[in-house]
């Protein structure tokens, strides 16, 4: 077992890169099920505003007070222009003289000064509850309303507001880290990364040529030599994904009927990275290459295949390239049970089926490879 010795001592010297990638998703896992654990709630944010009334009529008190309840009135112990400097206030809304006589006339002119130091959302929101509050007014007098008629109308109207629900959903039907969902959806990111950074690298090591020329000289069978490399890489890869099963357990709290189905399809997945990591470092020769390489395969595949950018936002063409990579299917089946897309389960069978294809083309080229590149150095 001398090969699967050197492999292992080789591969001891690449794990401190792999345990970064590994306790980096951990610590993410973890860190956002601990913030999805809280109890989600919406509350309507409220601008700080200064209002200054010139008017002092019935109208402009019933507007002031008004804006009193949609947003937070402060008045500020320096001038209004330190506060809009120091972002104690958002908006500074002065009530222009002749508000009251404008508004019945219907001349919405110069009605209101409005000072904001640069282009906000308070600003915005502002300029527009303005616009809103005027045009209620109007639409009331228009239709016959009196004053106090027509003041009355325009709040209720405003205050008909638009009904916010949390929506929540349990594991398996979330897609960010905080669910089970969610940690099988980046883990193959995670997992070609991992394996390209260290099972290629190692190798990579112990494939160079004079390595291998003293291997061959050696007593050491050329089949005993491939049986232990395999050994070697089978190892580290079950090691990996147990690891990784283990932490997903922790995330869901157990796996469920889908969850098992999530299980296999990441472990097919598995293998399909470490071919994919075998096959480049047959193709390339120095470390410093594969940790280049490692870095474009690993974003591109996770942008194509939908693993950063839900694959129903994807063009046409993108997705069309991504159906030649594992992990388009690989993310297929996870959105499937994770409720992201409609599930079928004989659906998810043919998308984890594809992956297995994969895995037996990935070992024939890698086996193809190998074979062509022992021939060439001979």
């Amino acid at each position: 077992m001398q090969v699967f010795k050197l492999f292992m001592q080789i591969l001891k010297k690449k794990m401190p890169v792999a345990m970064i990638y590994v306790v980096l998703f951990m610590v993410l896992c973890l860190a956002f099920t601990a913030k999805g654990d809280g109890e989600m709630t919406f509350e309507e944010s409220k601008v700080s505003i200064v209002i200054t009334d010139n008017d002092n009529t019935a109208e402009s008190k019933a507007l002031t007070e008004y804006i009193g309840k949609r947003c937070r009135v402060i008045e500020p112990k320096m001038s209004k222009n330190d506060a809009l400097y120091f972002n104690h206030i958002s908006f500074s809304l002065t009530v222009n003289e002749g508000y009251a006589q404008k508004l019945a006339a219907g001349d919405t002119d110069d009605l209101f000064t409005e000072e904001y130091v640069h282009e906000n959302y308070g600003a915005a929101y502002m300029e527009n509850f303005l616009g809103e509050y005027v045009g209620c007014v109007r639409a009331a007098v228009i239709a016959g309303d009196d004053m106090s008629a027509a003041l009355k109308s325009a709040e209720e109207a405003m205050d008909i507001d638009t009904e916010v629900k949390m929506v929540s959903a349990d594991s398996g039907k979330m897609n960010g880290l905080e669910s089970g969902g969610g940690f099988f959806r980046y883990l193959p990111f995670i997992l070609i990364s991992v394996m390209m950074y260290t099972l290629s690298a190692v190798m990579v090591a112990i494939n160079k040529k004079e390595v291998r020329f003293r291997t061959n000289c050696s007593a050491i069978s050329p089949v005993s030599y491939g049986g232990q490399l395999v050994a070697g890489s089978v190892t580290f890869v079950m090691a990996v994904w147990v690891l990784f099963m283990v932490l997903g357990a922790l995330v869901r709290g157990g796996f469920d009927g889908k969850g098992w189905v999530q299980v296999l399809n990441s472990g097919v997945f598995a293998v399909a990275s470490a071919l994919v990591a075998v096959i480049v470092s047959l193709l390339i020769n120095t470390e410093q290459t594969i940790n280049i390489v490692s870095n474009v395969v690993g974003l591109a595949m996770s942008f194509m295949c939908g693993v950063f950018v839900p694959q129903s936002m994807l063009s046409d063409s993108v997705l069309a390239v991504g159906r030649f990579m594992p992990m388009y299917w690989y993310t297929k089946a996870n959105d499937m049970l994770t409720g992201a897309e409609l599930y079928s389960a004989d659906k998810v069978a043919e998308c984890i089926g594809v992956e297995a294809g994969f895995c037996i083309a990935l070992a024939a080229v890698a086996l193809m490879i190998f074979k062509l590149k022992v021939r060439a150095d001979d």
